[in-house]
């Protein structure tokens, strides 16, 4: 029996009381340096900053801007803000119209309402929806059911698309099961995703005639030139035929009419490759990392960042010259590749604007494809001004190495993860260094378990929004959409090693002093996991802090987040210097 369940109850009284307790005495302890850093971090989290970007022509791209001012540009022009109290938090390209698709949300929520934005109008399509598409000349969409059955019956969270008021597919989607769509005039493209790893191509001339055009690790559809174009792990395919295999691992694919762009990863940056369509490379580009990129006729659309610039938004178009049509924000930090020999070879970024720092901040994530790469400093650039170090690990379960660095850290193999991160917090402790393990989400998990099985390489603990009860995950809110990544703890081939690392489970006495923080709104990872390893904790003896926030899982609003990480770093720095 599980003597906190009561803590999953958001409207639980106990609950109330146990977190209103639990902020009061963080804010006793932290709270007065917190508000000293508040100013400072605002003044961060206001600055802009591109959410996402596609391009609208071949003249224009489509911009979402975040930060002080929260707006969609088409090229240099405001063309959407959202009302106040809200935060656009998405832009879509909508296939078959000059509209623009704008998912929006409350502050402080993670469910997003999803708008059509023209010269002259503004219509609401509803909410959790995603994708519009026209089709035929009827307006579509993705309706995604988290937490509710669809219509239609069927268990949740799933999809399901709709033409009109009518579900034209998904009512055989298994729960965790997701889709995507893109159409070229009269042909539907529909990609059918089973987690972060597998996925269903469906092409045809409605949604009754949809025939499965190929399955595999990881399917992206990218044209229509002569034939369907798409992606399948790292090759690219015209109507089933290979045309080119990647030695990287490809994080994208554009068409530029005769032409591809191909973004992999290389040397942990992501340099442009440029192949016929024939595949045979025809130019090479460096870049430290394009987070979007997306092409419209022969133009090229990049959104570029780095350790040292927050954001450079170019275009280029043919063999003309690049055109740099917005940049901001420069720092000066030293970046040094760093590269540690333990089961694997392992890679991080090691930033430092001093040679003795205070400590160091082992900041990872390690799971569902997701590669830590150059980015600009945010909250960590507070740390970074006041002489610490931050570590950036490469782990295996992200995809810096593809995807069999994926498969190496999920299911069965995730502890390869928690081992990885141990190496580079060894590392820093051979090297007499303080160290404070971060993470968040399911680096929240990574943090959690590492802290259980390596306690001595800890001197700090931040675990953030963090998923920790691993024999529960799939039961509260969308959990099923991980059990892809994780295993499903109700099979008994992943239930005792679920059981053997799962942080919530797995505490002990005598932990490093653990600072964790959720979001009262978060709808993604519950609130629920921060909050009963907290009290287990605690009961355990453990010096263990929660700040529950009053945001989502993630954009929220720069004030939330200045204060979030206001908290964060009053307890590093208490954390250290008591060290």
């Amino acid at each position: 029996m599980d003597k906190f369940e009561y803590l999953e109850d958001l409207n639980d009284e106990r609950t109330k009381s146990f977190i209103e307790k639990e902020n009061k005495k963080t804010e006793e302890k932290l709270g007065k340096r917190a508000k000293e850093l508040y100013p400072r971090l605002l003044e961060i989290y206001r600055e802009p900053y591109v959410l996402s970007m596609f391009a609208y022509d071949e003249n224009n791209p489509a911009i979402l801007l975040y930060g002080e001012k929260n707006q969609v540009l088409l090229g240099n022009k405001v063309i959407y803000t959202p009302p106040k109290d809200y935060v656009a938090s998405l832009i879509w390209k909508v296939y078959n119209s000059k509209e623009i698709g704008v998912s929006v949300q409350k502050k402080g929520s993670d469910k997003v309402t999803t708008f059509l934005i023209s010269e002259n109008s503004v219509k609401e399509l509803g909410e959790m929806v995603e994708s519009p598409f026209y089709f035929k000349g009827e307006l579509c969409y993705v309706k995604s059911y988290r937490y509710s059955p669809p219509p239609d019956g069927g268990e949740y969270p799933t999809d399901r698309v709709f033409c009109g008021d009518e579900i034209v597919y998904g009512k055989d989607l298994k729960p965790g099961e997701f889709v995507s769509i893109r159409v070229f005039n009269d042909l539907i493209t529909l990609t059918r995703n089973k987690g972060w790893r597998y996925s269903e191509l469906y092409a045809g001339e409605d949604f009754n005639s949809l025939k499965k055009i190929d399955e595999g690790e990881v399917i992206d559809v990218i044209d229509y030139v002569n034939g369907l174009i798409y992606q399948k792990n790292d090759a690219v395919y015209l109507d089933g035929k290979k045309i080119l295999q990647l030695d990287y691992p490809v994080l994208g694919v554009s068409s530029l009419k005769d032409s591809l762009a191909v973004e992999v990863i290389k040397d942990y940056r992501t340099p442009l490759l440029f192949y016929d369509l024939k595949g045979y490379k025809i130019g090479e580009e460096n870049h430290d990392n394009v987070e979007f990129m997306d092409s419209e006729g022969s133009s090229l659309f990049l959104v570029e960042t780095s350790f040292n610039y927050k954001f450079r938004i170019s275009r280029k178009k043919g063999e003309k010259e690049e055109e740099v049509i917005m940049q901001y924000g420069n720092y000066d930090v030293t970046v040094k590749d760093v590269y540690i020999k333990g089961d694997v070879l392992l890679h991080g970024f090691l930033l430092s604007k001093v040679n003795n720092p205070k400590g160091v901040i082992v900041y990872g994530y390690g799971g569902f494809r997701i590669s830590l790469l150059p980015s600009f400093p945010m909250s960590t650039r507070v740390l970074l001004d006041e002489g610490y170090s931050v570590l950036i690990t490469n782990l295996r379960g992200g995809y810096e190495n593809g995807e069999e660095w994926h498969k190496d850290g999920m299911l069965l193999n995730k502890k390869n993860v928690f081992k990885d991160f141990s190496e580079f917090l060894m590392t820093v402790k051979m090297m007499g260094g303080k160290t404070i393990a971060m993470g968040g989400s399911n680096g929240g998990l990574l943090v959690g378990a590492t802290e259980n099985e390596y306690q001595d390489l800890i001197d700090c603990a931040v675990i953030g929004h963090p998923v920790l009860d691993m024999l529960k995950y799939d039961k509260l809110y969308v959990g099923k959409y991980w059990v892809e990544e994780y295993g499903d703890p109700n099979d008994p081939k992943y239930r005792d090693y679920l059981l053997s690392y799962s942080p919530y489970h797995n505490l002990k006495r005598s932990l490093p002093k653990t600072f964790v923080y959720t979001g009262i709104n978060d709808d993604r990872v519950h609130p629920a996991h921060a909050l009963k390893y907290v009290a287990k904790s605690e009961e355990l003896s453990n010096d263990v802090m929660l700040f529950v926030n009053d945001s989502g899982h993630s954009i929220a609003d720069p004030e939330s987040e200045a204060r979030e990480y206001s908290y964060v770093i009053a307890f590093i720095e208490e954390c250290t210097s008591n060290k």
